[in-house]
């Protein structure tokens, strides 16, 4: 008798092999602030990590004293992965005219890329939830700035009641300055977990403005002849993982009008060990082990495609993608809640 799992468990190698080889384009921001990394099992605890993880520790010792450790902390909070599926489907007579003439047409790669693409914008959408909602940032305290505000008028408000340095206007404003307000944020962010934000992702409103913002240019025409572009202001923040502009978008069921997938005036900065990959698979040195702001829990061996089976009451070619994954906020301040990153939902208010 057959084993149940092996009238299930086969997948095709090729698709399988050109799924995982799938490479986002660089305006696809969800790899970018959750860089994925492999987990065997659906369901386990998360590894999480408080400021102790991020912190520079003297390991120094006189003889015969105690000798420091380190330990890992798994929080109480279990993680589940969520299943996404997609299929793709050619009817004959599509397959039939791909194939006639010289130039003859792939129609299962160009379909598998295709899918793969529609799983990584749903995906896109998942992660920019994510790191959207305000309460789930440490708060502001007496004498610290919370990690999240709904506009930069919010944000100044509490940075001037305790002293620290902000712009003088809102980004939107002509006499603006954004490179004090980035500087403030990163301390408030190394302030909880140690160390600063190399990294940032910008809502297409605020790029477009960087690009217009007389503190910006007035700064950069005495060191560099090239057009600003993100490499640029990425250099000007002090951002060493670089900047991403969220270009993508998503259309409203309600209006019918596609709209930005990440707010278009919102700054989200953030701390990550990796370099920006565009690759739909873990990269090179991705562990779940090292502190991080965020990462993408993704079921080892995924994506993976189940072989072609021809559907005959409707005379089609189907095959199915899956992919098992969960974005995971791992880097937490004092209170538990988002330590590791810096988000304002509007900087032009």
């Amino acid at each position: 008798m057959m084993n149940l799992r092996d009238t299930y468990a086969s997948v095709d190698p090729i698709l399988t092999t050109l799924a995982q080889g799938y490479m986002l384009p660089e305006t696809n921001i969800a790899n970018f602030i959750a860089p994925v990394v492999d987990t065997p099992t659906r369901a386990g605890r998360t590894l999480r990590f408080g400021k102790e993880a991020f912190a520079v520790i003297d390991y120094r010792r006189a003889y015969g004293t105690n000798i420091p450790a380190v330990q890992s902390r798994f929080d109480s909070d279990p993680y589940a992965l969520d299943q996404e599926v997609v299929a793709w489907e050619l009817p004959e007579e599509v397959i039939e005219n791909a194939g006639e003439g010289p130039a003859q047409v792939d129609l299962r790669a160009i379909e598998t890329r295709n899918a793969m693409s529609r799983l990584m914008n749903a995906y896109e959408v998942q992660v920019a939830d994510a790191v959207s909602v305000l309460a789930n940032y440490e708060p502001a305290t007496a004498n610290e700035l919370g990690l999240a505000y709904a506009t930069w008028t919010l944000y100044q408000a509490d940075a001037a009641a305790r002293g620290m340095a902000t712009g003088p206007a809102n980004w939107a404003d002509a006499q603006s300055n954004p490179i004090t307000d980035v500087l403030t944020w990163k301390r408030a962010v190394a302030n909880n977990i140690g160390i600063r934000p190399n990294s940032a992702v910008l809502g297409t409103a605020v790029f477009d403005r960087l690009l217009t913002t007389e503190a910006i240019l007035d700064r950069i025409q005495f060191t560099t002849a090239d057009s600003i572009d993100t490499d640029v202001i990425a250099r000007y923040f002090g951002l060493e993982r670089g900047i991403r502009v969220a270009e993508g978008r998503q259309l409203a069921d309600a209006t019918g009008h596609l709209e930005p997938v990440f707010p278009e005036n919102a700054v989200l900065l953030f701390y990550s060990p990796l370099g920006a990959s565009d690759s739909v698979m873990p990269a090179g040195g991705a562990s779940a082990a090292t502190p991080a702001y965020a990462y993408t829990y993704q079921l080892t061996g995924t994506p993976a495609v189940r072989p072609e089976y021809y559907i005959r009451e409707r005379r089609v070619v189907r095959a199915e993608i899956t992919v098992e994954r969960i974005v995971n906020i791992t880097g937490l301040g004092a209170t538990g809640q988002i330590g590791s990153g810096f988000y304002v939902a509007d900087v032009l208010a």
